[in-house]
């Protein structure tokens, strides 16, 4: 059984479980300590899930998607585990699915706060890092000879540190500044 946990200010560790929960995983934190990630339950995996800082659970369900990160407004990101895409969750609620053009899968890893969104996508090339902008508009973005790119993170100027893969399989990271 996995669980996920949050470090106190004072060191100590708290357990963080969804109820029912075979696993849990707790991806991303914002100021307001809400976090965000998945879980499984006896019959599936993969089922998104915020926590607020009062300790009450709720499922995000976006085709059994996972919550990969959350913004100062409230604002989440994640993918569906079925490959349908990713999606962003408003903080009233509402769903967003997104790919970027072409794609055959979808990954966002981070949302800064103004609702930019980076992650990566693959294609019958390959797989590409990409930057959605809060109104929708995707930019691909690959370094000089690489092979598989992602984007990790993403500051309020839309900077984005990540890594690719190269030819030979070497592992290296990235600056992306706009």
């Amino acid at each position: 059984m996995e669980h996920g946990f949050l470090r106190t200010s004072d060191g100590t560790f708290a357990t963080i479980d969804f109820p029912g929960a075979d696993f849990t995983e707790a991806l991303a934190i914002n100021a307001a300590r809400v976090i965000v990630g998945d879980f499984c339950d006896a019959t599936t995996c993969f089922h998104g899930f915020m926590r607020t800082p009062d300790g009450t659970f709720s499922e995000i369900n976006a085709n059994a998607g996972i919550a990969t990160a959350i913004n100062s407004a409230g604002a989440i990101t994640g993918f569906a585990a079925d490959g349908t895409g990713g999606y962003v969750r408003a903080p009233n609620g509402t769903f967003t699915v997104f790919n970027p053009p072409d794609s055959t899968y979808t990954s966002p890893f981070a949302i800064n706060p103004a609702g930019a969104i980076t992650g990566f996508y693959c294609d019958t090339v390959g797989c590409h890092g990409f930057l959605r902008s809060p109104n929708g508009t995707f930019t691909a973005f690959d370094p000089p000879g690489s092979t598989f790119t992602y984007g990790a993170a993403i500051n309020p100027l839309d900077v984005v540190t990540g890594g690719y893969l190269d030819a030979s399989g070497v592992a290296h990271g990235f600056l992306r500044i706009p």
